[in-house]
């Protein structure tokens, strides 16, 4: 870990939640006191989060509410719809209206505490400010220094589901985005298991090392889905972790309980590949669907201007960063990754870092 005092951390520190999981982990592990001393707090604050996780599990690591129990000065919920009430037959009436012209007897800063809880929603503007920030904020990012990784179900698309059914393809879509260029990758499986997800994760961390990726500055970053972390518990082992933290020495992050909003980046891919390509395209056999799959990703890193990238496309933005790039680092043929076994089987018997791949899915 490194020498920065917890308190520190709650300032800076971005991803409370998975410093916290570490924390306790680490507590689980080797006690409370050489967690106190690893993480330079009081036992006490490693007794409070383990506390917190026996009783509630991951959502116990977020942080919680302050609020009091007990709010004597608090405004009646009968006061607060009627204000609430008023404000929205009116409009634009003022905190100082309401209370000298209709005898609202509460302070000007409380009435507008309650308009702003029930009746005003943020205004766009402001969307779009927070919508900047967090483009600047990826910005700062390397190429491929976070990449997200999620499962699509492709079961519940209305043109893809008959397809599915008359020719038993693929129910699921295993993909992977880079959050700074946007390019993106994806293979397919029948089911939606560890094993799966780490012969996806290892097809790719070995694609992108024969390109001369450094793997070990790579941050994959995924939800708590059980294909990824095993079971809900902090310290569960899986598959998955392990190779990447192991075999190939990058970083494995996980995003809080129920917050799908830190992982939007592949979120918003799954959106466009519906409607780009699920909803339009036919699939009369797996090897169509591949076939079709990797025209798909080609067009989309290679080709396609992105809206929120100012109209650059991955392949783009990664030869403005890191100069002249050979396409075929955004070009991996999507598998499925069922009938290929022995990647995931090769990769975790060996500790090199690397594996061969069939000479068919070699680019």
């Amino acid at each position: 870990m490194s020498n920065i005092p917890y308190r520190e951390h709650l300032k800076d520190c971005r991803n409370l939640f998975h410093y916290r999981m570490i924390m306790v982990n680490y507590a689980l592990q080797h006690g409370i006191k050489p967690a106190a001393v690893e993480f330079m707090c009081s036992k006490n604050t490693i007794r409070k989060w383990l506390r917190r996780y026996a009783e509630q599990g991951l959502k116990g690591l977020n942080n919680m509410s302050n609020r009091p129990k007990h709010s004597p000065n608090q405004i009646p919920y009968e006061e607060e719809k009627e204000i609430a009430e008023l404000r929205n037959l009116l409009k634009k009436i003022s905190p100082e209206r309401m209370r000298y012209e209709f005898g609202i007897k509460r302070s000007v800063s409380a009435i507008y505490r309650v308009i702003k809880q029930n009746c005003i929603s943020r205004p766009k503007w402001k969307k779009q400010i927070k919508k900047n920030d967090l483009r600047a904020e990826k910005a700062k990012l390397r190429v491929f220094e976070k990449i997200q990784i999620d499962i699509k179900e492709l079961k519940d698309i209305p043109n893809y589901w008959p397809y599915m059914r008359r020719h038993k393809l693929p129910k699921y879509q295993f993909t992977a985005r880079d959050v700074r260029s946007g390019a993106l990758f994806f293979a397919y499986g029948h089911t939606k298991d560890s094993v799966n997800a780490s012969t996806f994760c290892s097809y790719l961390l070995a694609h992108l090392k024969r390109f001369g990726v450094d793997i070990k500055k790579v941050n994959v970053q995924t939800d708590n889905d059980g294909a990824f972390v095993g079971n809900w518990r902090v310290n569960s082992s899986a598959p998955f972790k392990y190779i990447i933290e192991q075999i190939y020495k990058a970083a494995h992050l996980r995003i809080p309980p129920s917050a799908p909003t830190h992982n939007s980046d592949v979120e918003t891919s799954h959106a466009r590949i519906e409607e780009e390509f699920y909803d339009v395209d036919e699939f009369n056999s797996t090897g169509e669907l591949i076939n079709k799959g990797l025209t798909y990703q080609a067009y989309f890193n290679i080709v396609r201007p992105n809206r929120y990238r100012q109209m650059k496309s991955p392949l783009k933005i990664i030869e403005e960063l890191m100069g002249p790039t050979d396409p075929y680092l955004l070009v991996l043929p999507p598998i499925v990754l069922d009938e290929h076994f022995e990647l995931y089987e090769s990769t975790v018997k060996s500790r090199s870092g690397g594996h061969h791949l069939p000479e068919s899915l070699n680019c």
